[in-house]
């Protein structure tokens, strides 16, 4: 009993500071976010926001643009970008003909793990295996890359860690350049994490693997993240 009573006195001496302890971390998906389930985002220890609210940018661990058009991004968000990565917040952006170059991500390419090559980049190529370049790295554990035939057609950036590449480099056009699927870079004290290829239309499409890949995408990113909701004076 004297050690329940002492514990109950150090949580009301902490008062709010403690209650944030207790407060999920959030996510905010703008865009396709067909597959992002509540309850894998509640894995993480966070929940699923589709808008701002009541929450500034800074109280979001993670932001996902979902083969969103950067015009269809609410401004505050856009503008509040540079300041949410420089604070340790974490960016997934993945692919489809409404993202990166087709999307007119030129105005972020700053914070791309790709190198845009401008204009529409969303591509038809012969299907072929995934070629994992970092195959232990934690968004892989236990998934299983099916072919993939349709991405968006970006450069490697230096300085980037690549870590997924469409087998055989190439595209339709009989180009032997490099074409990354998967990387990953930091900005200020944050990370972004990009993928070329449409996530949701890839699950759609029967990818048995893709709702654990996008629960470990969804883990991983929240966890690099220090930033959390702030304490809400009750009523």
């Amino acid at each position: 009993m004297r050690r329940l009573a002492l514990a109950l006195l150090i949580l009301l001496a902490a008062g709010p500071a403690a209650a944030a302890q207790h407060l999920p971390r959030l996510v905010l998906a703008l865009g396709d976010t067909s597959y992002l389930s509540e309850d894998a985002v509640a894995e993480a220890g966070a929940a699923l926001r589709t808008d701002l609210g009541e929450y500034a940018l800074e109280e979001y661990s993670l932001v996902v643009l979902a083969n969103v058009p950067l015009a269809a991004v609410p401004g505050e968000v856009l503008e509040g970008l540079p300041d949410f990565l420089g604070k340790g917040g974490s960016l997934l952006l993945t692919g489809g003909p409404g993202a990166f170059g087709s999307g007119g991500y030129e105005a972020v390419a700053p914070f791309l793990p790709f190198r845009l090559r401008g204009g529409a980049d969303w591509r038809a190529s012969p299907f072929k295996p995934v070629l994992l370049l970092e195959a232990s790295h934690p968004i892989f554990a236990g998934v299983t890359f099916q072919t993939v035939g349709t991405f968006n057609d970006v450069n490697p950036r230096p300085g980037a860690s690549e870590l997924a590449q469409y087998q055989g480099g190439g595209t339709v056009t009989g180009a032997k350049f490099s074409s990354p699927l998967i990387a990953e870079a930091g900005f200020g004290s944050g990370s972004v994490l990009a993928i070329a290829f449409d996530l949701g239309a890839e699950i759609r499409g029967g990818w048995g693997s893709g709702p654990q890949f996008a629960r470990n995408l969804v883990r991983y990113l929240v966890e690099r993240s220090p930033l959390q909701p702030k304490p809400r004076k009750k009523p």
